[in-house]
C-alpha cells in the first residue's frame, strides 16, 4: 500500500475573505467528493501562512477542524484526530505531504486532510501591496495498492541569514497590527532554486527529456512569476507542454499553488496517463519538489481517484538538500 491523492479541491468564493472559511469550504468539498466520512480522517495539517487577523494561537488547523466538524468527539477505542500547523512558506504543502505520508505508512491513520491558502489579515479581498490571491485549497491523502506513492522530498534553501519575507511593523501599525502585514519578494531568482531541486528529483527518478516529451512525466509549477514556466522548461530542456501551471484567472496563490497546478493537469487529462507527476513549489528564498506516482490505470479505464479531482465551487476549472 502506498500513499495516493484521493481528491483535491480549491475555493475562492467572493462572499468571504476569511482563510478559515475558504480553507474549510475547500476541505469539505474535497472530502464530500471523495465519498469519505469525516470519522475516517485521522489527521489535518494546515500549511497556509497568511491568515485572518495575523492569528498565532490556537493553531489554524484546530480552527478549521472545528469548522468542518472533524473528530470533535472523544470516544472510547477511537484515536482523536491529530491536527497541527506546518508552515514552510511556499513549500509548506509539500512538507505536509511527506509528513502525512509518514503517518499513513504506519497504517494507524487511514486518511490525512491537508489544507493551504492565504488571505490578507484584514480579510479584505483586495489590498494594495499584498501580492497573493485570497483562497483555500485541500488535498485528501489515503492509501492504494495500485499507487506508487510519493518519492523523497528535494529542497533548496538560500544560504546564510535571510531577511523576513513577511512581517508586521508594530511601530507603524499601532493598534491596527492585527489587520496589516508587510510582504516582500525574496532576493533570489526562484528559477535557479527550482531548477536545482527538479534536476535532483529527475535524476533520482531516472527520468529524461523523452519521458516528458511522451507524457509519461509531468512537472507541476507555481506559475505566478512572469516567464517562470517557460524559463524553467528551457533550463531543464523539457517540452513546455509537459510543464503545467494554472490559468491566469486563478490569480497569484501562494501556499495553495501546487493544488491549483495539480487540478489544472487533472482537468486536461494529463494525470491519467502520466507515470510520474513532479510537484514543485518555490519562492524567493526556497524551493522544494517531490515525485508522485499515481495509481496505475488499465487501458480504457479511468483512475479511481480521477472522479474526485474537481474544480472549486467558485467555478475554476529524509530530505535531499541542494
Amino acid at each position: 500500500m502506498a500513499t495516493t491523492i484521493i481528491s483535491a479541491a480549491t475555493n475562492s468564493d467572493l462572499d468571504t475573505g476569511s482563510y478559515f472559511e475558504l480553507a474549510a469550504r475547500a476541505a469539505l468539498t474535497c472530502v464530500q467528493r471523495a465519498e469519505v466520512g469525516l470519522d475516517e480522517i485521522g489527521m489535518l495539517i494546515n500549511a497556509g501562512v497568511f491568515r485572518d487577523s495575523n492569528l498565532c494561537e490556537p493553531a489554524v488547523a484546530a480552527l478549521i477542524q472545528k469548522r468542518i466538524g472533524l473528530g470533535l468527539a472523544y470516544e472510547a477505542g477511537r484515536a482523536p484526530t491529530f491536527s497541527f500547523d506546518l508552515m514552510q512558506g511556499a513549500t509548506g504543502l509539500l512538507h505536509a505531504i511527506v509528513t502525512a505520508d509518514a503517518f499513513l505508512a504506519t497504517g494507524a491513520t487511514k486518511y490525512a486532510l491537508l489544507v493551504a491558502g492565504d488571505v490578507h489579515p484584514s480579510t479584505e479581498r483586495h489590498v494594495t501591496d499584498f501580492p497573493y490571491s485570497s483562497g483555500g485549497a485541500a488535498l485528501l491523502l489515503g492509501s492504494s495498492p495500485t499507487a506508487g506513492g510519493f518519492g523523497r522530498l528535494h529542497t533548496c534553501e538560500t544560504p546564510g541569514p535571510v531577511d523576513p519575507m513577511a512581517w508586521v511593523d508594530l511601530g507603524e501599525a499601532g493598534a491596527d497590527g492585527r489587520r496589516v502585514i508587510c510582504v516582500r519578494a525574496g532576493a533570489q531568482d526562484p528559477v535557479d532554486s527550482a531548477v536545482a531541486v527538479v534536476r535532483s528529483c529527475v535524476d533520482e527518478e531516472g527520468l529524461d527529456g523523452g519521458d516528458f516529451a511522451e507524457g509519461q512525466a509531468l512537472l507541476l509549477v507555481p506559475a505566478n512569476v512572469p516567464g517562470f514556466r517557460t524559463r524553467l522548461a528551457n533550463a531543464l530542456a523539457v517540452p513546455s507542454r509537459s510543464v503545467i501551471g494554472f490559468a491566469p484567472s486563478v490569480g497569484v496563490p501562494y501556499t495553495a499553488a501546487p493544488v491549483h497546478a495539480y487540478l489544472n493537469a487533472v482537468d486536461v487529462g494529463l494525470v491519467e496517463t502520466a507515470r510520474t507527476v513532479i510537484f514543485l513549489a518555490a519562492d524567493g528564498t526556497s524551493a522544494a519538489c517531490l515525485a508522485y506516482h499515481p495509481p496505475s490505470v488499465s487501458p480504457g479505464k479511468r483512475a479511481p481517484s480521477g472522479r474526485t479531482h474537481d474544480a472549486d465551487t467558485s467555478g475554476r476549472a529524509a530530505t535531499g538538500v541542494c
